[in-house]
């Protein structure tokens, strides 16, 4: 995976899916975690993002997605645990195929990273404004999604 971690810097280089079915969004966390974030994982070297993308969430929930578009460039700058991070994300559309019975149920359902459990659950986009879901900028542009790719700067101060 791309990650460079210098001192108490962490650079790392992140693709993200974004999947909205019924006004709803996927949303994901590990149990450990007490906030939400959008499902996808690091890329590896020399790997493309899109199939960095498509492998994630094979490892995650085991289920091979779609990919519609880009929707965000994302310069997201943050802190956790002490260090201040500087990560660059890609942010997909993502379908899931119309088997994918599993992942359209109102109720929670789970997969694993690195060997710890994730919780994904999809929520309406009317309330994540009151959900802990970061990176911040999601809780005001998922709701207005744009017909072409933007780039965002993003703080989570």
């Amino acid at each position: 995976m791309i990650t460079f971690e210098k001192n108490s810097y962490v650079f790392s280089y992140r693709v993200v899916g974004v999947a909205i079915h019924d006004n709803k969004v996927l949303v994901h966390r590990s149990i450990i975690d007490d906030f939400w974030s959008l499902p996808g994982g690091r890329c590896e070297f020399l790997e493309i993002s899109k199939d960095a993308l498509i492998r994630e969430m094979k490892e995650e929930i085991g289920i091979s997605i779609n990919i519609t578009r880009p929707l965000y460039f994302v310069e997201n700058f943050f802190n956790s645990e002490g260090k201040d991070y500087h990560e660059i994300s890609i942010f997909y559309l993502l379908e899931f195929p119309e088997d994918s019975k599993l992942v359209f149920k109102n109720e929670p359902f789970y997969g694993i990273e690195d060997e710890l459990e994730l919780i994904f659950k999809w929520v309406d986009i009317n309330t994540l404004e009151t959900l802990r879901l970061y990176p911040l900028f999601l809780r005001k542009a998922l709701k207005n999604i744009k017909p072409f790719p933007e780039h965002i700067i993003n703080r989570d101060d």
